[in-house]
């Protein structure tokens, strides 16, 4: 999508004329069916891409000992920071015509491919700083308050020297796999099927998975609004830990479970002798082949305003690891779209208000309580109040439901997710956002103006600010606040240019990507008709959406 079209970016979530038919003609060879955990992808380097692998280095480590200790230690506070040029109005819609949907598609696309900020085990805290008489966390002044902060689990046996720097671990997969909707383990997966006709087990009425009698190992958080962690079983049963962290994500989650069901049904009915596991394994991967069409090919050049270049094959030597810069910069641009609430709308497009008369559901109030939004909500609600939704404006500002209220309204944890993303960085030893630019092949910046001359031109108080936080000199400045600071209408350059690296070695480094020919897995017939598969076509199919 060269310049972004507004016609496009609509077209990614709200239109489109395309429904996937059943397959007349399906070839399948049974000689291979690609591991849950990522393993033996690429068959000369059977680890690569699996679940807890390395995250990789496209620069070098900048930890403030070589070794291990945080980056960025003569930085100012990240919370002061984010207070500095995160904060502002909520509900400035997108410039572009970006729609929710889109905004919290984004953490679909990032859970497929990487988790890699959970907690190492002993936890090591290293706190952030809070300013005394911070609006949010210190309003009586007190002094002394900070936010939680725990570093990334890493690898023990890294981090004891520098030619041996620490290196953090992704606990899933890095490729496009459909991890979060089929999970990483055999075991995990089995819990979910029925083991007839190639089907999720769902509740009564056939629409929702089961709940987590189980008690498969899902994120539990504590509910705000409870003050306590509930039972486990109270989650829905789904591929990633994560899933009922919101209702939103929680709703695309449901999505492609009824996906999955939609198409093992079609696959069924056309291979009535096909036994459960060739079904099952049939229709997974078909609904892998349309994940990876519509996040390289529908999802990225709506995010980012221009297409991937074409597919030139599979490379056996391509390492498909996740960058630093990629995980805790670059792909959380996408924060600043996110809504602090999404909408619902019923049958007839009217928007439905909550229980307490509010015209949506706020972010801050449902955190880890998304179940009980499901149980009051439908799907098809949810997927048209979010396409009908604008997301927030493409700039530096976070809404408050996420900078000040993660995860939760009265201060219940303290947790700001723009100084959370600064000090990922910092925990991960990622270089200063000079130094990326130029392992990136982009010319430095000298000046704060260099950055973004029209940004600063509108805002020359930020540019005081940031002066005065930083100073003049800006090769010491954090890649998140660089690479966002770079932005106009979509991530920027630098960002860019990280995001488009990491997505075509995802796609040009798995043995199993749809387009590839040589795997056998599709014909060229089927890879076209794939290649016509798009969001809206997923949720008409598998919602009850006219």
């Amino acid at each position: 999508m060269a310049g972004g079209t507004d016609s496009q970016l609509f077209c990614f979530f709200v239109i489109s004329c395309f429904f996937l038919c059943g397959y007349a003609e399906v070839r399948y060879s049974f000689t291979e069916k690609q591991r849950y955990d990522g393993w033996f992808n690429n068959l000369a380097h059977p680890d690569w891409g699996s679940v807890d692998g390395h995250m990789t280095r496209k620069t070098p480590p900048a930890y403030a000992d070589g070794v291990y200790m945080m980056a960025g230690q003569d930085r100012p506070s990240p919370r002061k920071l984010s207070t500095m040029f995160m904060k502002g109005a909520d509900g400035m819609g997108s410039a572009k015509n970006r729609t929710a949907l889109l905004a919290f598609f984004g953490q679909v696309v990032s859970s497929e491919v990487v988790m890699a900020s959970e907690s190492g085990c002993p936890i090591e805290v290293h706190n952030i700083e809070i300013d005394k008489c911070d609006e949010m966390y210190d309003k009586e002044c007190e002094g002394g308050k900070s936010i939680p902060f725990h570093r990334a689990g890493y690898d023990r046996k890294t981090g004891q020297s520098p030619n041996s720097p620490r290196e953090q671990i992704n606990r899933v997969t890095s490729w496009i796999d459909g991890s979060f909707i089929y999970s990483t383990s055999e075991a995990w997966v089995t819990a979910m099927r029925t083991f007839k006709n190639g089907t999720f087990k769902s509740d009564d009425t056939g629409k929702l998975p089961v709940k987590n009698t189980m008690r498969v190992p899902l994120f539990n958080q504590p509910v705000p609004h409870v003050l306590r962690t509930l039972s486990p079983e109270r989650l829905f049963l789904l591929g990633d830990p994560r899933s009922n962290q919101n209702p939103a994500l929680l709703s695309f989650g449901i999505l492609f479970f009824r996906w999955h069901n939609v198409i093992a049904a079609r696959v069924q009915a056309e291979h009535p002798d096909w036994s459960d596991e060739e079904v099952f394994q049939r229709a997974r991967r078909i609904v892998i082949a349309t994940l990876q069409n519509i996040i390289l090919y529908e999802y990225l050049p709506a995010f980012l305003g221009q297409e991937l270049p074409p597919y030139d094959g599979y490379k056996l030597d391509t390492h498909p690891g996740i960058t630093h810069v990629f995980q805790s910069s670059a792909f959380r641009f996408g924060h600043t779209l996110i809504p602090p609430g999404i909408y619902r709308r019923d049958g007839k497009c009217n928007y439905r208000k909550t229980h307490m008369g509010n015209p949506a559901l706020r972010l801050c109030a449902h955190w880890w309580d998304s179940g009980d939004v499901m149980h009051d909500s439908s799907l098809e609600e949810l997927m048209m109040g979010m396409t009908s939704q604008l997301a927030e404006k493409e700039d530096t500002v976070l809404c408050s439901d996420v900078r000040d209220k993660l995860f939760g309204p009265n201060e219940f944890s303290r947790r700001d997710l723009g100084a959370l993303n600064i000090m990922r960085g910092r925990d991960n030893g990622v270089p200063d956002y000079n130094t990326v630019r130029q392992y990136f092949r982009l010319p430095k910046r000298k000046t704060w103006e260099e950055i973004n001359p029209t940004l600063f031109e509108e805002q020359p108080e930020l540019l005081a600010s940031l002066t005065k936080a930083y100073g003049t000199n800006v090769d010491n400045v954090d890649l998140y606040i660089g690479g966002m600071l770079e932005s106009d209408d979509g991530p920027g350059e630098l960002f860019t240019a990280i995001i488009i690296e990491q997505f075509v070695r995802l796609r040009e480094s798995d043995r199993f990507w749809f387009e590839n020919i040589d795997n056998e897995i599709f014909t060229e017939d089927e890879i076209e008709e794939i290649r016509q598969v798009t969001m809206w076509d997923v949720i008409v199919n598998a919602a009850d959406v006219k």
